[in-house]
């Protein structure tokens, strides 16, 4: 150890973790991740994306003003987790912070927080969170070595840490303070103004904040949360399919608001109600790789644009947490029952918990009888309709349903409660455990 004290650095893994079972996947650039491993190796790289995620958790526990949704917790880790890895490179070729002590996420996240009007000292607040939480993490790492290399290397992580949260923190606030002056110079930033206060329920003048959008309030609006599965992903090619969407629902007007990174909030509006089908056509657009879109209900007036856009956002909400194909696109009226029903996430388990029983356990052939039975009440009890959704016998059929009821521990009955279950199950299946 004494010819290399800075090495423990090298020997950091993740904890908890089982053997070859893979730790949470980062959420900083290719480029970032593919630095750090070639600098730290990848067992610190894993060290570092799970320690972030707990210091994003941490901050949005102790600061729900950085939280808000999966997108805005996305943003926030991703500003720890490429921080946390610039520490460990510096602190094993003990570096003192440079002008690189902001990192290229950092310098995002510190302007998103600007345009989401998180004030500065909170910002500033979350810094130092952050660090004193590293530095906690470090030092249970140093206390596993032995003296004097214990005493050395604390003192040394102390005084470093302390130098680059100092910089990290001017250098964010130089970010913030540069974002906030061009966001509220520009006329974007009314625009946003004006659509927070709509999405948050207070009193808008609709004449004027129809100028200020360059759209008319006045009208029938459908909303659409339109969300790149990459956070990275060019908001230029986002902004495009946006468009394009907007004429194929051949709509009166078209308003596009840059929610977070990755994400965009858009409404259509006609003058009159609009066909039944519009949606149809919508959907006949060739929808680019890596892109989700969830549609809320047509509704009226600037509270019907409010109410549209908090349907589009729980039909994203919910299709995020299903991997099938058809929820790529999601109207809210095809989940508006399982979005009631899933808002609390306890809930709605308690409920499954109480009608599925046994049928819930968390092993593939329970899923799979739950899976089968879910298709089978979905065709109306047809074996043969089951059959074919599922690409299996129809007496397969027959006998996973017979298998189903008697975990249940009685016939089906009526199936209204029973479907909500299961419908409940196979969201909450695949719900991401993190983040507010």
């Amino acid at each position: 150890m004494s010819s290399a004290p800075h090495h423990w650095i090298l020997t950091l893994v993740p904890h908890g973790t089982p053997d070859g079972a893979p730790g949470p996947e980062p959420v900083c650039s290719a480029v970032t991740i593919a630095v750090s491993t070639a600098v730290l190796g990848p067992g610190p790289v894993a060290w570092a994306v799970q320690t972030a995620l707990e210091m994003t958790e941490e901050s949005i526990a102790r600061m729900p003003e950085f939280g808000g949704g999966p997108a805005p917790f996305a943003t926030l880790r991703a500003t720890v987790e490429s921080t946390v890895l610039l520490a460990l490179r510096g602190l094993l070729e003990d570096l003192s912070p440079r002008d690189e002590a902001i990192t290229e996420e950092a310098a995002a996240g510190g302007a998103e927080f600007a345009r989401r009007g998180i004030p500065l000292d909170r910002v500033l607040r979350g810094v130092r969170i952050g660090h004193a939480r590293l530095h906690q993490a470090l030092a249970a790492a140093i206390a596993t070595l032995p003296e004097p290399d214990r005493r050395t290397e604390s003192r040394r992580v102390s005084d470093l840490l302390f130098a680059y949260a100092d910089a990290h923190a001017s250098l964010v606030a130089e970010e913030y303070l540069a974002e906030r002056a061009h966001w509220k110079a520009g006329r974007e930033a009314e625009r946003r103004r004006v659509v927070e206060r709509l999405l948050t329920g207070k009193d808008v003048p609709a004449g004027a904040a129809s100028t200020t959008l360059g759209y008319e309030l006045a009208r029938h609006h459908q909303a659409f949360v339109v969300v790149a599965d990459d956070r990275h992903r060019a908001a230029t090619g986002l902004q495009r399919y946006v468009e394009d969407l907007g004429r194929a629902l051949a709509a009166d007007g078209w308003l596009a608001v840059p929610a977070v990174p990755g994400q965009v909030s858009a409404w259509a509006g006609w003058r009159a109600e609009p066909a039944p089908d519009r949606t149809d056509r919508a959907r006949q657009l060739p929808q680019p790789p890596g892109i989700r879109v969830a549609a809320g209900p047509v509704a009226y007036g600037p509270k019907g644009m409010r109410r549209s856009h908090l349907g589009a956002r729980e039909g994203a909400r919910v299709a995020a947490q299903h991997s099938d194909p058809t929820f790529r696109w999601c109207d809210y009226a095809q989940v508006r029952a399982l979005s009631l029903a899933t808002a609390d996430r306890e809930q709605a388990r308690w409920y499954a918990e109480d009608i599925l029983g046994s049928l819930l356990a968390d092993d593939e052939r329970t899923r799979e009888l739950r899976e089968t039975l879910r298709v089978y009440l979905d065709c109306e009890r047809s074996p043969r309709a089951a059959a074919e959704q599922l690409h299996i016998a129809r007496n397969t059929v027959t006998y996973r349903v017979h298998k189903a009821e008697e975990l249940l521990g009685h016939p089906i009955g009526d199936p209204m409660e029973l479907r909500l279950a299961l419908e409940i199950a196979r969201t909450l299946e695949q719900d991401p455990k993190p983040g507010p």
